[in-house]
């Protein structure tokens, strides 16, 4: 990655600088540049070597700078992504500041990916009008934020600042706020909404939500009926909306299934191939391919592809593959193993697509106990398909305090829950009249939000507030109240910036 900085007076920056990227296969995690020596300086051009995971081909970057420093701006001028397996070159252009005082008074820019010339976006503006219910003390004082989600990534963080109404979110009123010049986030699946419990009343209870993509002409109906309040309901002033205009559909009980089969230049075969697709709900029927001198599969080099239906099997985990020689034909001694490179399998009626990576010999056998078993290489979900998992479900969060002397905390504690379809946001753990966490305990928490899908991480974090803050942390476990799935998270580390290495945070990743 190059990074160039503009040729203006003040355009260096000391400031600390973060890059979210995302491509067609989905985003990166925020990530903090490297400020080492004297990058980011006047007319500069830095070089990274990162390392992420494939979402390419890219479709957007967001910077944020944080404001920090003796010299708080930056003149961003431009962005080069270069792949260092294939040479693809992916170009984002700024050329102008992020800073509160100059350009336009932003920390926070969204460029899109440039590729041969063709940006990878479009362009829309966002109106959204927010309906405050009309029950008692249904209005806050408080500042409300948004993320709205689509099949394109996310908006990032949208302050709800200027309305036409100069006493925002009181009682039975619609606010409208008007974002020009954004990315189209395409056909839109979820909102998230917050605020931040300040003012003097900033309980509030939320009607809906209507999200208006000026470009497409359409508009998207986000229903909540909630309170967002410490004082009210559970608790939470964070909250997930799926999208009303999606149609969450009855699980699936039968589909068809694409097979795609990539011949290496290792060997070919003229006999019969059998599959069995293995998943997570179901397990197939073997599915048998004839191979015949009138239609001829299998040659070196080619790519054949075939449809079989079948139950639905849900996420596929692996396949198995075997070689059958037919009793009454002799084998060719070059025939004896059949190359087969990769296997893709895509589910046709949500599109999610299955990659296996095989490049392996199979031998023939004339018995169906011999064969080969591939684990799936990497898996894309379609947008179709994380609607149908966006339904709101409760998740039991149990957090076990250590037991050496000190382990216990004053401070406020925070988590931020991750799974396959996104994640909770930064939550507090709270409850009423309780002195949480302390050392040997065990605290139980239930956030609501809409379905996570696996879980991969949570990160664990308090605010050094307090007499006591510093925290030793034993465990947490996740559970999926309507699954009844749960995750164990171990840590065993200090969060403590006298202890350890000083940090207040964790990332933890599921036991094995």
């Amino acid at each position: 990655m190059t990074v160039w900085t503009g040729d203006v007076v003040g355009g260096g920056t000391d400031s600390n600088i973060f890059m979210t990227l995302y491509g067609i296969n989905g985003s990166t995690e925020e990530m903090q540049l490297d400020k080492k020596k004297a990058r980011f300086e006047r007319e500069q051009n830095d070089t990274f070597i990162m390392e992420i995971l494939d979402i390419a081909p890219f479709t957007k970057m967001r910077i944020r700078i944080d404001g920090l420093g003796s010299r708080p701006e930056w003149f961003l001028e431009r962005i080069l992504l270069k792949n260092m397996n294939t040479g693809d070159l992916t170009m984002f252009y700024y050329g102008d500041w992020l800073s509160q005082r100059k350009g336009k008074k932003t920390l926070v820019c969204e460029m899109c990916a440039v590729i041969n010339e063709e940006e990878m976006m479009e362009w829309t503006s966002y109106t959204v009008a927010v309906k405050t219910s009309n029950i008692l003390g249904a209005g806050t004082d408080a500042n409300v934020f948004i993320i709205i989600f689509g099949e394109n990534g996310d908006s990032g963080t949208l302050a709800l600042k200027q309305s036409a109404n100069w006493n925002k979110f009181e009682r039975n009123n619609t606010d409208t706020f008007n974002f020009p010049d954004m990315l189209s986030l395409g056909h839109l699946c979820k909102l998230r909404v917050w605020h931040d419990n300040k003012g003097v009343f900033p309980g509030w209870h939320l009607s809906y939500v209507d999200v208006k993509d000026n470009s497409r002409d359409e508009t998207f109906h986000f229903q909540c009926d909630c309170w967002l309040s410490k004082s009210e309901g559970d608790g939470q002033t964070v909250r997930d909306f799926a999208c009303a205009n999606n149609k969450i559909h009855d699980e699936l009980e039968e589909t068809t299934y694409e097979i795609v089969i990539e011949t290496g230049n290792g060997g070919e075969t003229r006999e019969n191939v059998w599959l069995i697709l293995e998943g997570r709900k179901n397990r197939s029927k073997e599915f048998l391919v004839e191979n015949s001198s009138r239609q001829r599969a299998f040659r070196k080099g080619t790519t054949d592809t075939f449809e079989f239906d079948s139950v639905y099997l849900g996420d596929i985990a692996s396949l198995c593959v075997g070689h059958l020689a037919r009793e009454d034909r002799f084998i060719p001694k070059r025939e004896l193993v059949w190359h087969v490179k990769t296997i893709t399998i895509t589910e046709m009626e949500y599109g999610n697509v299955y990659f296996f990576n095989c490049d392996c010999l199979i031998p023939l056998k004339r018995k169906r106990k011999y064969f080969k078993v591939f684990e799936v290489t990497k898996t894309t979900e379609s947008f179709a398909s994380k609607i149908q998992s966006l339904v709101p479900v409760k998740y039991e969060v149990i957090v076990t305090t250590g037991y050496e002397p000190g382990a216990g905390t004053d401070a406020n504690v925070f988590v931020t829950i991750f799974g396959a379809n996104g994640d909770t946001g930064k939550r507090e753990l709270k409850q009423k009249m309780r002195n949480l966490f302390e050392r040997g305990s065990t605290d139980r928490f239930f956030l609501e939000t809409l379905e996570l899908g696996e879980l991969r991480k949570v990160r664990l974090e308090h605010d050094s507030s307090g007499y006591c803050s510093g925290w030793l942390v034993e465990k947490v476990e996740v559970t999926n109240t309507s699954t009844g799935v749960a995750t164990i998270f171990n840590c065993g580390r200090w969060l403590d910036k006298k202890q350890g290495d000083g940090l207040t945070w964790r990332d933890l990743f599921p036991s094995v």
